[in-house]
This record gives C-alpha cells, structure tokens and sequence, in this order.
C-alpha cells in the first residue's frame, strides 16, 4: 500500500473547507436564480397566447345555389340546356321520359295563367285547346273539364228545347255511327305509332353505335309525335261526340231542368274541375320537368347527362348559381360548453378544405352572431366576410356552393403566465 492511500482525511477542519462553497457563488448565485426568476416571468407576462374555439365550418351565400333534384327515378327524354349556360327562372333544363309532349303541356300551362286565380264562368266556357295536343296522362282531366263545360252550357242554352224525341234520337244514331268509325281510325294509327316506335328503337340504337345519323332518329321521332297528334285529334273527337250523346240522352229522359241552382251547381262544378287541371299540370311538371327556379348559371354535377340516360330518384343532379353575387356568410356550429366565450366582433381564421392552406393561405373573419337557442346541444355561430374573399396570402377565392372548412375563433388573447397559472389552479381544485 502506498503511503499516499494511508492519508485519511478526517480533520473537521478539512471537512469546513470542502463543504463551503466560495462566497462569490454564494453572492452572485442567488442573484443569478432570482434574474432568471425575474426574466422568465417578464416573458410570461409579456407573451400573449390566443385563447380559440376551432370547429368546422360551411360557407355560403346569403342567396345559396338553388340545388336541381329530380323528384322520381326515370330515363331523359331531353336536355335543353348545356352545362354552365345562362337561364333563368322557371325556364325548362331537363325532360324526363313520358308519353306527353312538354310543349304541348306547357300550351295547356300558359292558357290556365291566362285565365288568371278568379276566372269567371263565361271565361271558363271559353277555355279551350286544339284537340290534337299530347298530354299523356293530363288528357283525362282536360276532357273531365271539357264534360263540366258542357254540362253548364245545357242550363245555359238547353240547345234540344225545340226538337222532338224523334229527332232527339236520330241525331244520337247519327252521332253513335261517326263515333265507330273515329274508332276505327284511332285503331289503325294506333297500330302505326307501334310499328314506328319500334323502328325509333333500332334506329336509337344504330345511332349510339354510330351506324346512323342522328337525323334520320330525329325524323323518326317527329313522326312519332305527329302520329300521336293525330291520335289525340281522333280521341279528342270521339270525347267531344260523346259529350254530345250525354247531352242529348239528358234531354229526351227530362233529366235536367233548367233551374237556378242546377246553373250554380254545374258552375262550382266547372270551377273545380280546373282548379283540379291547374294541380295536375303542377304534379306533371314537378315530376317529369326540371325547371331553374332563379335566373343565373346551371352547373350539372353529372359529367355527361344525355338523352336516353337513366337516373335514379331522389338525387342532385345540379345547381343553379345566382348571377347576382351575394354576401358570403359562414356557419359553425358549437358546443354549449365552449360557446359562452364567443362574443360578435372576435376575429375567425378560416381555412378551406378545397383551398390548400400553404398554397393559398387562410381568410379573415369576424363573428356577426350567434343564436341563442341551441339545437341538439350546438349553438350556432354566424360568421362575415368581407365583400371578396382575399387570403391572407393575398389569393382570390371565387364562392361556390358550399365550401366546407375549419373554423379558429379568437376568443381572448391571454397572457403566457396567465395560462400557467390556470392550469396550476385547476390541478390544484383537482387534487383537493
């Protein structure tokens, strides 16, 4: 062993020299710790931290694009406007497949606005249509309308007064014989319009393989349609003898007087007729047709909607954008919880899921309001934006339908040490 390893150091002298520290640590160390101390908690004080309410967001205007649903599943019979064109209200976009033709229908629509919401009796006697139009399934209510027209005309002019039984009857055979043989006729262009159709088949499908123009298809359907015109005619005369033969079978059985309140009954009658004519237009259109219900710009979701495409019910197949720009407002729905710190005028960043955050950057809002009701335990949260929506990296955004996003709301900006101090306080509550 080495005389140095024998060395003990136990002296209490020794043991007070190596325990005390210098005292130019002692002096400045404290002093050191309490700058520290002093510095950190400037810096807590001075630095301000954003105290925010994120949620998701849906912007919009205060005049929405109007959507385009089709209301029953069917096949197109016509498009009458392209993607992104102009339109205006009430003007017909899309067809959909039936046995009526829309000009026709919209014939039988112009002439029912014409008669206006309080139609006199003698402006309802006058109502009529040329009796070759195609209404398809609408035709049974024109001809009940038709046979209340007539029924008021007998009180009216009671045009059988002054002829015998005799006659009575041999003007009804007369009639009988011309209706077999309208008959007859509507049979054989019946048959016609099937044979045609069936060649619109082949030739549709010719067509949509490219092996035919698309103009002889066209001729082939014109031919359809004026057929079925001259069906309608037919049926339309058949319809009219036999509201000739009732009024005739009325008068030789004495049936029908001429009486004041047999007038008023057939006159309500009439009246409700049409009405029942005027919703039935309504029913068709808001089945069969697409109509705009603003003027401005159509924007069909379908990447190709076409003639012949079948589409289910139900579903939106479009928008129409209003031409007139309106205020962009936003929409964010917020727990109960976390609400009662929202207050107008608070400052919203609003980033956009269909506008990259690095690329574009994020816009500025404002709260304008919130409601104060809650619906399913949300409060609802109105945003405004300013008249163009600029990011704030200077980029342009264009409104368009409804732009989904996320919302920060800016409800206080506390102070670093603040929050320290909340959080102390609440573990503090906490384990007490």
């Amino acid at each position: 062993m080495q005389d140095y390893e024998k060395i003990e150091i136990r002296s209490e002298e020794v043991q007070e020299i190596l325990g005390t520290p210098p005292g130019w640590m002692a002096r400045y160390g404290t002093l050191f710790a309490f700058v520290v101390v002093v510095v950190v908690g400037w810096v807590g004080f001075l630095l301000k931290y954003p105290d925010t309410v994120k949620s998701e967001i849906t912007v919009t205007t205060t005049d929405p694009p109007k959507r385009l649903v089709t209301e029953s599943r069917g096949r197109v019979k016509k498009v009458l406007k392209k993607n992104e064109e102009e339109v205006s209200a009430g003007q017909v976009l899309i067809v959909f497949d039936n046995n009526a033709s829309l000009e026709d229908v919209l014939t039988l629509e112009t002439a029912i606005m014409a008669v206006g919401n309080t139609p006199t009796d003698s402006t309802l006697l006058a109502f009529s249509l040329p009796g070759n139009v195609v209404l398809g399934e609408l035709k049974d209510e024109l001809y009940d309308f038709y046979r209340r027209q007539q029924d008021l005309r007998q009180y009216l002019e009671n045009p059988y007064d002054n002829l015998t039984i005799t006659q009575l009857d041999k003007e009804l055979g007369k009639i009988q014989s011309m209706i077999r043989s309208d008959r007859e006729r509507w049979a054989t262009i019946d048959r016609q319009i099937e044979s045609v159709e069936k060649r619109l088949r082949r030739e549709e499908q010719l067509s949509q393989e490219n092996l035919l123009a698309e103009e002889r298809v066209s001729r082939t359907r014109e031919e359809i349609l004026s057929l079925r015109r001259a069906r309608e005619g037919i049926e339309s005369s058949i319809k009219n003898k036999e509201l000739d033969i009732e009024g005739i079978r009325s008068e030789m059985s004495g049936v029908r007087q001429v009486t004041k309140e047999g007038r008023q009954e057939a006159a309500i009658a009439l009246r409700e007729s049409f009405q029942k004519l005027q919703k039935e237009v309504e029913e068709w259109k808001r089945r069969y047709v697409i109509s705009s219900p603003i003027d401005g710009i159509v924007s069909f979701n379908l990447e190709s909607i076409s003639e012949q495409q079948y589409v289910e019910g139900g579903r939106e197949i479009g928008v129409v954008v209003p031409m007139i720009r309106q205020k962009t407002k936003g929409f964010v729905q917020v727990d109960m919880s976390r609400a009662g710190k929202i207050r107008p005028g608070q400052k919203v960043i609003v980033k956009l899921d269909s506008y990259s955050y690095a690329e574009y950057g994020a816009i500025e809002a404002t709260v304008d309001k919130k409601s104060q009701v809650p619906i399913d335990g949300n409060i609802i949260v109105e945003i405004g934006f300013k008249e163009d929506l600029v990011t704030t990296l200077g980029k342009r955004i264009e409104p368009s339908r409804e732009m989904k996003g996320e919302a920060t709301i800016i409800t206080n900006d506390k102070r670093f040490i603040e929050r320290i101090f909340e959080r102390v306080r609440s573990k503090v509550i906490q384990e007490g």
